[in-house]
């Protein structure tokens, strides 16, 4: 085991940290920012740790079994770990659907100017962690055929040699959910463009209007 995580696995891991490690030191202050902005907009309530919680979880779990693939099968080999692996993803999973609902609804039921920008992709992250579920219920033990189907598929993408072999004899509901990644990939810089450039028209009409109603004429 430990010779082949030195070959297939450790080099992942030294990558990942060679360039996660600089880049968040060149952007830590303006990721604090960032979050700080989320904190002001999602609040600090229960919804909203979920919300993180679950983000991490389910990006982690998948990160860990595209990333490390050989030594998440010797860990499942045991039916009790297994069995630990589906809870914990079942439960992130539950908790970033959950959070995802209140944000919806707040930004449904917010006046703010641009609550609403995210919305449409909130949605569709919503629609793809409930298909999630609805797998890792109907087709039980995901996280073995995960590793052993979907992600040979996801690295030979990665590697320019796509092989949909065993990908497309997969049930209808898992290929929807691959074909919900496409489409989160795709509406992810559309909806920051969109959000960008409709935040500034509202901001010019909501401090012009005072004046313009005023009779004052502003150079």
């Amino acid at each position: 085991m430990s010779g082949t995580f030195l070959y297939d696995s450790l080099p992942y891991m030294v990558l990942a940290l060679a360039i996660g490690v600089p880049a968040w030191l060149r952007n830590r202050e303006r990721l604090s920012a960032w979050v700080m902005r989320w904190v002001d907009r999602e609040g600090t309530g229960s919804a909203a740790v979920s919300l993180v919680v679950g983000a991490i979880i389910m990006v982690l779990w998948h990160a860990a079994c595209f990333l490390l693939p050989h030594p998440v099968q010797l860990f499942i080999r045991s039916p009790a770990r297994l069995f630990l692996l589906e809870v914990v993803g079942l439960i992130g999973g539950m908790m970033l659907a959950w959070g995802l609902v209140a944000s919806i609804a707040r930004k449904l039921s917010s006046r703010e100017p641009g609550a609403r920008a995210w919305l449409a992709f909130q949605v569709l992250l919503l629609a793809e962690v409930l298909n999630g579920l609805y797998i890792a219920v109907a087709y039980r033990w995901a996280s073995a055929w995960y590793v052993s189907v979907v992600v040979p598929y996801l690295r030979s993408l990665v590697t320019l040699q796509p092989d949909a072999t065993l990908v497309a004899q997969l049930p209808l509901t898992v290929r929807m959910h691959l074909f919900g990644v496409l489409a989160l990939l795709l509406a992810w810089p559309l909806t920051r463009w969109l959000a960008s450039t409709g935040a500034a028209p509202t901001l010019v009409s909501t401090r012009e209007e005072p004046a313009s109603q005023s009779g004052i004429v502003t150079p």
